[in-house]
């Protein structure tokens, strides 16, 4: 893992998503906390903490329990989450 990837690390406090800041300390930019939806799906909070900040840009961690690179998918998801711009699901030119 370098910086700039986004990766998930996984704390007692639940799972958290963003950018590879810096590995010491470990610090995420435009963290997300993982969440589950009601349909049963997994989406992302407003926060990392409740009573902290909406759309906090960056988090340090104290502790974790691991972290792990993010699949393809999440990592999409978070980059439109955070840009609000959302990329097609197939590249295509239209004419």
């Amino acid at each position: 893992m370098k910086k700039g990837d986004i990766v998930a690390v996984v704390a007692t406090s639940g799972e958290y998503v963003g950018e590879l800041v810096s590995t010491k300390p470990v610090t995420l930019g435009n963290p997300k906390m993982i969440v589950n939806t009601p349909e049963g799906g997994m989406g992302f909070s407003k926060g990392v903490a409740v009573t902290g900040e909406v759309n906090p840009t960056e988090m340090i961690f104290g502790s974790y329990v691991f972290i792990a690179k993010c699949n393809d998918e999440v990592a999409e998801a978070h980059r439109t989450a955070v840009s609000g711009i959302a990329v097609p699901p197939e590249k295509k030119i239209v004419t």
